[in-house]
């Protein structure tokens, strides 16, 4: 499996170099226009091919469905994942109960849409499915966002499930990892922060040995729950 080279970066701006892997997120992490949708998704396919890299773009409305989707560096576009819960901003959403899952040279991956990351099952169902990679894209206002999010969301899947998680949003970007894997025994490969690029380098291989482990328990919660809230 090859490394993947992540960039986490403002949409159309130039990824960090040596990047195979591109995440766009804007300020305010509001999907794109139903109006907006046919030139913009034209435009992140030119993007990709330009610049040879996989791009998750901003999430954007479909059908009256909120979308992520993966564009693959031959400026294609692999598929789109429909959000399954309703995020409250978004509340004339249409819902889905469709998980998609993207083969890729990084291993299986799956894209969670916004408000999706705070309901357990849709990652345990992707991790079950065999996705090794989340990547979130979430709708924060200043006022919701709080530590307590990035616990509950990202960070809580990537050690109930043993994967990488990616997540942007316009409030917060991290990339999270299971606790034995992650450089300072927290849980994060690149912490909590607005600096864009934000980039990282994942190694999907390494997600094996803490596959066989026991699932973590309340006490682990508990202690990492305290740094954390910090």
């Amino acid at each position: 499996m090859s490394e993947l080279a992540l960039s986490a970066a403002e949409p159309f701006s130039s990824p960090a170099w040596g990047s195979n892997f591109v995440v766009f997120t804007n300020d305010t992490g509001a999907p794109v226009p139903e109006t907006l949708v046919k030139p913009y998704l034209n435009r992140v396919c030119k993007y990709a091919k330009h610049h040879g890299v996989y791009l998750v773009p901003e999430r954007f409305m479909l059908m009256g469905y909120q979308c992520m989707a993966l564009v693959s560096p031959a400026g294609e576009i692999m598929g789109a994942q429909k959000g399954i819960f309703i995020n409250l901003k978004n509340r004339g959403a249409k819902r889905s109960c469709e998980l998609v899952l993207f083969d890729t040279e990084f291993g299986r991956l799956f894209l969670c849409v916004d408000a999706d990351i705070y309901h357990p099952e849709v990652c345990r169902c992707a991790a079950a499915m065999g996705a090794g990679i989340i990547v979130g894209s979430q709708f924060l206002s200043r006022s919701e966002y709080g530590s307590h999010l990035v616990v509950s969301g990202c960070w809580n899947a990537a050690q109930l499930n043993r994967v990488y998680v990616i997540a942007v949003s316009g409030q917060f970007n991290c990339v999270c990892a299971p606790v034995p894997i992650s450089a300072h025994g927290d849980g994060f490969v690149t912490p909590p922060n607005l600096r864009l690029p934000m980039t990282a380098r994942l190694h999907v291989e390494k997600l094996e040995a803490v596959r066989k482990a026991p699932l973590p328990h309340r006490q682990f919660y508990t202690v990492h729950r305290d740094e954390l809230l910090m």
